[in-house]
C-alpha cells in the first residue's frame, strides 16, 4: 500500500471546506487546505479565519497541529484522501459546475492510484457520475472503482447553529462502487460521529435536494397563508403556535420576509434543473419558489401601507432595517431577502439604512447601505423594519420607541409592533 505525505486535502476552504480541514486535523489526521485564492491562502497561514463559525484561534491551533495551507496543486499527489468542497453557484439561473469542473481537473492532473476522490458541493443528481468521474478519468487514464476510490458525500453545515456543529451531524456517504463506499464510509467515520450509507452517488446527491426542497415548501405554505391570514384578521403567529402544540404530524415553520442563505433559496433550482432536462418540472417546488421569491416585496408592500396609514409619504422617506443577515446571530447575507427589499425601497426613493451587529457594510446593486451606530438614533426614522431577530435586539426598549415598527419575524413583542 502507497504512503502519502497526507491524510486528506480538502480543495475549496469556504464554509464548508474550512470547518473540515479543521476538524479532521483535531482529529489527528495530517491534513492540506487547497485553494486557488492565493489571498485566502495567504490570510490562512497567518491563522486569518473567513469563516464566521471559525474562529482565528482555532485556525492557528489547527495550523501548529500540522495543518497546510497552500495553492501548490502537484502537492494533491501526495493525498490519501481528496474532498471537494467548492462552490456551485447558479449562473442565469442554470448550474454552474466550473468550480467543480477545474478542482477535478486539478486532482486528475496529479491522480494516483489508490486515492479517494469524494465530491460534497451541492449539485444536482448525477453530478459524480456525469461530470466528475469523466474528468479524473480522462485526464489522469486511471479507472473509478478500480484504481481509485471515488462517491459523494453531501455537506450538513448549518451557520451559527451551537447544538448541531460538522462532528455530531450524521454524515451521508455513499461511493460509485461498494469498495468506493466502504473506503470513504472508513474515511469519516474517522472524524464524525455517525455515518449513514446509501446505495448511490445519486441517491446521496438527491438527499441533499430533499432536505433543503422540504424546507423551501413549507417556508413557502406558512407564507401563503401568513399572507392570507393578514387579509382574514387572524394572527398567523398565534395560530403557528397553537398547531406546534400537536406532538405528532406537524413541524413548525414560521414565516418570515423570504428565504436567504446558498441551500433554501439554490438548491431546489438544482432540482428544477435536472428534473426539466428529462421533461418533468417539480411544478409544486417550483410554486414553492415563486412564493418564497415574492416575500421581499410583500414585505414592501406592506411598509408601504402601513406609511399611508400614518400618512407618511414613503418618497424621501427614512427607514432602518435591523439586521439583513439571512439568518439570526450570524453575518452571512447571501441571498438575503433584506437585499431585494432595499432595493425595492431604493426604487421608490427610500432613504434606506441598516443596523447589524455581524454585518460591517453592505452593498445594494452598487449602492452602500449606511450602517447605523448601535440603537442610538432609532427615533429618527419613519420606520423600523425587524429583518433578522439576533439575540442583541432583545435589548432594545420597544416599548419606548415612537417610530412605526415592522416585525417580519414575530421575534418581538410590543404593543408598538406591527407584524407580518
Amino acid at each position: 500500500m502507497k504512503a502519502f505525505k497526507f491524510d486528506l486535502a480538502v480543495l475549496g476552504l469556504g464554509y464548508v471546506g474550512l470547518p473540515l480541514a479543521i476538524e479532521a486535523t483535531n482529529a489527528n489526521l495530517k491534513v492540506m487546505g487547497y485553494d486557488v485564492n492565493s489571498k485566502l491562502i495567504e490570510n490562512l497561514n497567518i491563522a486569518q479565519s473567513h469563516v464566521e463559525d471559525i474562529s482565528n484561534q482555532e485556525v492557528k491551533k489547527a495550523i501548529e497541529a500540522g495543518l497546510h495551507f497552500s495553492t501548490n496543486s502537484e502537492l494533491l499527489s501526495e493525498c490519501k484522501h481528496l474532498v471537494i468542497s467548492v462552490p456551485t453557484p447558479l449562473t442565469d439561473y442554470q448550474p454552474d459546475l466550473s468550480y467543480v469542473e477545474n478542482a477535478s481537473k486539478d486532482i486528475a492532473s496529479n491522480l494516483q492510484s489508490e486515492q479517494i476522490v469524494i465530491l460534497e458541493s451541492t449539485t444536482y443528481p448525477g453530478t459524480t457520475l456525469e461530470v466528475v468521474k469523466p474528468i479524473l478519468e480522462s485526464i489522469s487514464g486511471l479507472e473509478a472503482g478500480k484504481d481509485f476510490m471515488l462517491g459523494y458525500s453531501p455537506e450538513r453545515i448549518d451557520p451559527g447553529n451551537q447544538t448541531w456543529n460538522f462532528k455530531n451531524t450524521p454524515k451521508i456517504v455513499s461511493g460509485i462502487n461498494e469498495e468506493s463506499t466502504t473506503a470513504i464510509s472508513l474515511f469519516y467515520k474517522s472524524i464524525i460521529d455517525e455515518v449513514i450509507e446509501v446505495s448511490g452517488t445519486r441517491e446521496a446527491e438527491m438527499v441533499k435536494l430533499l432536505e433543503n426542497t422540504y424546507r423551501q415548501v413549507n417556508i413557502a405554505l406558512v407564507n401563503e397563508l401568513a399572507i392570507l391570514c393578514k387579509m382574514l384578521d387572524i394572527d398567523i403567529w398565534e395560530v403557528v403556535d397553537a398547531a406546534k402544540t400537536k406532538p405528532f404530524g406537524f413541524q413548525s415553520f414560521r414565516p418570515g420576509p423570504g428565504v436567504g442563505g446558498h441551500c433554501i433559496p439554490i438548491d431546489p433550482k438544482y432540482l428544477s434543473f435536472k428534473t426539466r432536462q428529462i421533461g418533468h418540472p417539480v411544478r409544486f417546488v417550483e410554486l414553492a419558489q415563486e412564493i418564497n421569491n415574492s416575500m421581499p416585496y410583500y414585505v414592501v408592500s406592506r411598509i408601504t401601507e402601513i406609511m399611508n396609514k400614518n400618512a407618511i409619504l414613503m418618497k424621501s422617506s427614512k427607514i432602518l432595517l435591523l439586521g439583513v443577515a439571512y439568518k439570526k446571530d450570524i453575518g452571512d447575507t447571501r441571498e438575503s431577502p433584506a437585499l431585494d427589499i432595499i432595493e425595492e425601497l431604493l426604487t421608490k426613493e427610500v432613504s434606506v439604512s441598516y443596523y447589524d451587529p455581524f454585518v460591517n457594510s453592505l452593498n445594494v446593486k452598487g449602492n452602500n447601505i449606511k450602517k447605523e451606530d448601535e440603537f442610538n438614533n432609532l427615533q429618527n426614522y419613519d420606520l423600523i423594519l425587524i429583518h433578522t431577530p439576533h439575540t442583541k435586539f432583545n435589548n432594545i426598549e420597544f416599548d419606548k420607541i415612537k417610530t412605526l415598527i415592522f416585525d417580519t419575524t414575530g421575534s418581538f413583542n410590543s404593543k408598538n409592533i406591527e407584524k407580518i
